[in-house]
C-alpha cells in the first residue's frame, strides 16, 4: 500500500480548520455570509498543507505561527478567486455558483478586498513582519499576473514567454510563498528556504499546466468547465503551441474564431449551461496539433526540476513527498 496522505495529515488539518474558523470568525454578518459560501467546500487544501508539511521538514511540531501562516495563505488564495471571478465575469467556480453571481460584483470585490486587508492585520498582530512582507509580495505578484493575462487575452502576439510570466505570478508565486512561510516559521536556514521556494515555484507551474490541460478534457470530473479558458480568451500552453506552429492563415482564422467565441460567451443572451457549438472545432485544432502532448512534456520537465530541488534539500518526509507527488503527478 502507498502512503496515505489524507490519513497522515488528518490531525494537522483538523487543528488547522479549527484555527482557521477562529481566524475568519467574529466579523460582521454581511462578510460572514460570503465566508460561509466560500469556505463550505474546503477542497484539497493544498496550500495550507504545503505550509504545514514544509514546516515539518525542519521542525517536528507545528507552531502556532505556522498555523497562522497557513490561514493567511488560504485567505489570500480564496480572495484571489473571488477577484478572478469578477475579472472573468464567471458565474461558476468548479461547478458551483461564484461569489459574484450570488452577491453581485460590488460585494465580491469589496469582500475580496476585506479578506486581504484583514489578513494583513492578522499578520501584523502575529508580530511577524516577515509574514506580512511575504503576503504583500505575493499579492503584488498575483495582481501583476492578472494584469499581464488581461493584456494578452486573445492577443495574436502572445507566446510562451508571456504565458510563463503570467503563471509564474498567478499560480507559482503563491505555491512558493507557502513553502517560504513554512520554512520561515520553522526557522530554517536561508539556503534551505531558497530551495523549498524553488520546489514550490516549480510545483506551482506544473499545477497550472495540469489545470490548462483540464480545459481541453470534456470528460473531466474536476468541476472545471470544459473550454472555459478559451471562452474567456485565455491562451494556455496547449493553445499557444498550436498558434506558434500553424500557418499564418490558420493562425488568423483561429483568432477570428476565438474572438467570435469570446464575444458570444460574454453576450447577455449567452446561456452558461449550454455548450457553444463553435468551441469543439477550436479545441480539436489544438489537440490535433500536438498541443496537449507538448504541455504534458513541459509539465514533466518542471516536475522533475521540483523533485531535483527536493533531493538537494537533503531531507526526508514521506508526507511532503506524497503531497509533491499529488501536485506534480502528470497523466
Amino acid at each position: 500500500m502507498g502512503f496515505d496522505l489524507a490519513q497522515h495529515t488528518s490531525a494537522d488539518l483538523a487543528v488547522f480548520n479549527e484555527k482557521f474558523s477562529e481566524f475568519i470568525s467574529g466579523d460582521f454578518p454581511e462578510i460572514e455570509k460570503v465566508y460561509h459560501q466560500l469556505f463550505q467546500s474546503k477542497g484539497k487544501q493544498l496550500r495550507p498543507l504545503l505550509v504545514l508539511l514544509t514546516h515539518r521538514l525542519f521542525r517536528q511540531e507545528i507552531s502556532e505561527q505556522a498555523y497562522l501562516a497557513a490561514s493567511l495563505v488560504e485567505v489570500v488564495h480564496m480572495a484571489s478567486l473571488v477577484h478572478d471571478d469578477v475579472v472573468d465575469m464567471a458565474d461558476f467556480r468548479r461547478g458551483k455558483a461564484s461569489i459574484r453571481s450570488l452577491f453581485g460584483n460590488k460585494t465580491a470585490v469589496l469582500a475580496g478586498d476585506y479578506m486581504l486587508t484583514n489578513a494583513f492585520l492578522k499578520a501584523y498582530d502575529g508580530n511577524d513582519s516577515h509574514l506580512l512582507l511575504f503576503l504583500v509580495d505575493v499579492i503584488r505578484k498575483m495582481s501583476a499576473g492578472e494584469l499581464i493575462q488581461l493584456e494578452y487575452a486573445g492577443n495574436p502576439n502572445a507566446d510562451e514567454v508571456h504565458y510563463y510570466r503570467i503563471i509564474e505570478r498567478k499560480t507559482a508565486a503563491l505555491f512558493a510563498c507557502c513553502c517560504q512561510c513554512g520554512a520561515h516559521t520553522a526557522k530554517a536556514e536561508p539556503k534551505d528556504m531558497n530551495l523549498v521556494c524553488e520546489i514550490g515555484r516549480k510545483a506551482g507551474l506544473v499545477f497550472q499546466i495540469k489545470d490548462d490541460l483540464l480545459d481541453l478534457d470534456m470528460n473531466t470530473d474536476s468541476g472545471k468547465q470544459y473550454g472555459n479558458d478559451l471562452l474567456e480568451g485565455k491562451l494556455t500552453l496547449p493553445a499557444l503551441y498550436y498558434v506558434q506552429n500553424c500557418t499564418q492563415a490558420e493562425k488568423k482564422d483561429f483568432f477570428a474564431c476565438l474572438s467570435a467565441l469570446v464575444e458570444s460567451h460574454n453576450s447577455s443572451q449567452n446561456d452558461p449551461m449550454k455548450k457553444n457549438p463553435d468551441l469543439d472545432p477550436l479545441i480539436l485544432r489544438i489537440k490535433q496539433s500536438g498541443g496537449e502532448e507538448y504541455a504534458i512534456k513541459q509539465a514533466k520537465r518542471l516536475s522533475q526540476e521540483a523533485w531535483d530541488a527536493y533531493r538537494r534539500l537533503g531531507r526526508t518526509s514521506p508526507a511532503f513527498e506524497a503531497l509533491l507527488e499529488q501536485i506534480c503527478q502528470i497523466r
